[in-house]
């Protein structure tokens, strides 16, 4: 895959490279623990989508998606991504600019 992206709303879509997008789906499948959350990362990955939009998840559980974007995202990332990752400091911002996404949409 070439690339991948995650609607977060109609008009807020982030894209990445498809490494990053993978690895941050698998994020958000192991931070909720939901079976849908689970099933629908597992079902991208394995299709090769290259898409994930939280509109089609049931509201709490979107809320529960932006929550672990906003606010574990980017320390996770740092605390698990390997040193040797090109340009590792870049995605860590790049991941932070979706964190900051999640936190204009994500509720109080």
């Amino acid at each position: 895959m070439m690339a991948g992206a995650i609607a977060l709303s109609p008009d807020k879509m982030w894209t990445s490279a498809g490494w990053l997008f993978d690895w941050t789906i698998r994020f958000v499948a192991r931070e909720v623990d939901d079976p849908q959350v689970t099933a629908t990362v597992e079902e991208i990955l394995r299709e090769n989508l290259g898409l994930f939009d939280l509109d089609l998840l049931p509201a709490g559980l979107r809320e529960t998606v932006l929550r672990k974007l906003r606010d574990d995202l980017v320390p996770v990332a740092a605390a698990t991504l390997p040193s040797t990752v090109p340009e590792r400091k870049g995605v860590l911002e790049y991941l932070d600019g979706l964190s900051r996404l999640a936190r204009e949409l994500a509720e109080p």
